[in-house]
């Protein structure tokens, strides 16, 4: 474990683990769909990991240091970015209150009396929750902006996963409205699950590697 006995050395370590986690977002969702070729965004797993890890904030300090990153070397200005916002919120308001307990990992006293089983399973609940409420959330919501905010576009960019999809929603005469939000449905029921999941599991990890976050005990 990385042992920092100042305030400022864990704000300094979290602070650290936000740019990381900002620039590690960008390159694995390049990597992912310009490399692997998979239609998946792959884009937000680092902003949950902080988020579960130590709240709203950090996850929305990790999509600001993105976002100023991705407009200095890129140009890249969007209004997706909405979508990850919620994200974030939905992933704090919907987060497991117990820890699946793993060797070195503290129990909460709140939960002292539950068996690991029983502990596990309300996480696994929680997460499923939050799994079907980001999926829904980041589909409307990203089908709606690309509706209303790019009226003109026959397709998304060619960048976007969505385009797997989108091009036979087009050709079965779909409104676009729905096209724009159902052709999200098949890459954010993957791509929210890995979200999710590994960004539950790499907070975890990063709870057992630094131990608790500056900011003190989440829940």
């Amino acid at each position: 474990m990385i042992v920092v006995k100042t305030r400022g050395g864990r704000f300094l370590l979290l602070s650290l683990l936000c740019v990381a986690a900002a620039l590690l977002n960008w390159y694995s969702g390049r990597f992912v769909f310009n490399i692997l070729g998979l239609p998946l965004f792959f884009n937000t797993i680092f902003t949950a990991a902080i988020t579960f890890y130590a709240g709203i904030i950090p996850g929305l300090a990790v999509i600001l240091i993105n976002r100023i990153y991705r407009i200095i070397m890129f140009g890249d200005i969007t209004f997706f970015v909405i979508v990850s916002i919620v994200e974030v919120f939905l992933i704090w308001l919907l987060r497991p209150r117990a820890e699946i307990s793993w060797p070195g990992l503290r129990n909460r006293a709140a939960f002292a009396d539950r068996t690991a089983f029983a502990q596990t399973v309300s996480v696994f609940a929680s997460l499923m929750l939050l799994y079907v409420v980001t999926s829904v959330s980041a589909s409307v919501l990203g089908g709606i902006i690309e509706h209303f905010l790019f009226p003109e576009a026959t397709r998304f960019s060619d960048f976007s996963p969505n385009n797997v999809f989108s091009d036979g929603f087009y050709g079965s005469g779909f409104h676009r409205l729905a096209t724009s939000i159902l052709s999200r449905f098949p890459v954010n029921l993957i791509d929210r699950a890995i979200v999710v999941f590994g960004g539950y599991f790499i907070a975890l990890g990063i709870r057992k590697l630094c131990g608790a976050p500056v900011l003190g005990d989440r829940n």
